[in-house]
C-alpha cells in the first residue's frame, strides 16, 4: 500500500550522486541499502507548453528515522533541482 505525500524535502547526496539522507517534517531520514533510479516519461503532449524535460527522475529508497524499521519512499527531483517526497510505501 502507498501513501501520497508530495512534500518538499531537503536531500543530501553521496559522493556518487545518489541520495544519502533527506529531511522531512524536521526529522532526518538516513537512506540504507542501494537507492534505485527510476525514470518515467511525462505525457508532454497533453500540456499546452513544452516541459523543461520529458522524463521524471524518481529515486526509490529505503530509509530509517532514528532506530525505526526501514520504510520505502519515492523521492522525485524536479527539473529545477528541487526534491519532493512523493510516496511512502507501507
Amino acid at each position: 500500500m502507498s501513501t501520497i505525500i508530495d512534500a518538499a524535502v531537503s536531500v543530501t547526496l553521496a559522493d556518487n550522486g545518489d541520495p544519502a539522507t533527506f529531511i522531512w517534517d524536521r526529522f532526518e531520514y538516513v537512506i540504507v541499502g542501494q537507492p534505485r533510479a527510476l525514470f518515467t516519461r511525462t505525457a508532454w503532449w497533453r500540456n499546452a507548453e513544452s516541459p523543461a524535460r520529458i522524463d521524471t527522475e524518481l529515486w526509490r529508497v529505503d530509509a530509517v528515522r532514528d532506530d525505526d524499521e526501514p520504510t520505502r519512499y519515492d523521492l522525485r527531483r524536479d527539473a529545477d533541482g528541487r526534491w519532493t517526497l512523493a510516496i511512502a510505501w507501507t
